[in-house]
C-alpha cells in the first residue's frame, strides 16, 4: 500500500491531465433557429446567425427536408425574397447556393436588411414540379455590433490622456503664478 502523500503525488498529474483526454464540446454550426415549417412536400427550417435580426448584412441559411421522411433535399432550389414594411424600402431576391465551407446541409445567402422595422421574408422552394412558399414577419432591431461597442473602450484612454495633460497644464500654470 502507497503511503498518503505519494498518493496525492500521482492523483494530481492524472486529474490535471484529466482535460486533455475528455472530448471537447461539440458546437453548432452557430445559427439560430428562426422556424421550422411544413409547406407542401417540404418541412423547411430557417437559421439566422442570432436573434432578434438586426440591421445590416446577414447570413441566412435554409434546410430542406421531405416531410413525409424527413430526408435532407440537397437538389431543392431556394429563393429568399426580403421585403420592408416601410415603401422606401425596396424588395430584394437572393438565390441560395450551398456553402463551400460550413454545413453543406444547408443553403445560405447574405441578405441585407438596410434598416430596423417589419420585415417580410418569404422563402419558395422548388424541386422537380413541387413548389412551395412560406412566408413569415420579423422586427429588425437597430444593429449593436461589437465594432459600434467599442469606441467607447478607445475613447475612453484618450479622455484620460486628455485629462491628464490639462491637469498638468493647470498645475504648472498655477506654479508659475505663485
Amino acid at each position: 500500500m502507497m503511503p498518503p502523500g505519494h498518493l496525492r503525488k500521482a492523483f494530481l498529474p492524472a486529474v490535471l491531465a484529466l482535460p486533455l483526454v475528455l472530448p471537447a464540446p461539440a458546437f453548432a454550426d452557430g445559427g439560430t433557429v428562426v422556424f421550422n415549417r411544413a409547406a407542401g412536400p417540404f418541412s423547411v427550417t430557417l437559421f439566422a446567425p442570432e436573434l432578434p435580426l438586426q440591421a445590416g448584412q446577414t447570413d441566412l441559411s435554409v434546410l430542406v427536408q421531405d416531410r413525409s421522411s424527413g430526408e435532407v433535399l440537397l437538389d431543392a432550389e431556394e429563393e429568399i425574397r426580403v421585403t420592408g414594411s416601410n415603401p422606401m424600402d425596396s424588395s430584394a431576391v437572393v438565390k441560395l447556393a450551398h456553402s463551400t465551407t460550413g454545413n453543406r446541409l444547408l443553403q445560405s445567402a447574405e441578405v441585407t436588411f438596410p434598416r430596423p422595422g417589419k420585415w417580410q421574408i418569404e422563402i419558395e422552394i422548388r424541386r422537380g414540379s413541387a413548389r412551395a412558399v412560406l412566408s413569415s414577419g420579423f422586427v429588425v432591431e437597430p444593429n449593436r455590433s461589437r465594432a459600434e461597442m467599442v469606441w467607447f473602450y478607445l475613447l475612453l484612454p484618450a479622455a484620460v490622456i486628455v485629462l491628464f495633460a490639462l491637469h498638468q497644464f493647470l498645475k504648472n500654470r498655477q506654479g508659475a503664478g505663485q
